[in-house]
């Protein structure tokens, strides 16, 4: 077996990165040392309620820390119709 490697995932889990953190939380070579959710396709409210019910599902036990609530420089545009 290869050796583990450690991710700190940074999400504004959208389906898309749903589907990730569910790849890596499952992979055997994988140790999630934690996720960290911030505003993108969602608010980070919405991120963060993702991120935890992804890792509740995959029977995860990765910490789950809300990041920034909105992008550095310009206002948040929201897809919430698709990812929320």
């Amino acid at each position: 077996m290869s050796e583990r490697r450690t991710f700190v995932i940074d999400t504004d889990t959208a389906s898309d990165d749903a589907v990730a953190i569910a790849m890596a939380l499952r992979h055997p070579a994988i140790d999630v040392a934690a996720i960290v959710t911030v505003a993108g396709n969602c608010s980070v409210e919405q991120a963060t309620a993702n991120a935890l019910t992804t890792v509740g599902l995959c029977g995860g036990d990765a910490p789950v820390f809300v990041g920034s609530s909105r992008p550095l420089v310009v206002e948040p545009r929201y897809a919430t119709w698709f990812h929320g």
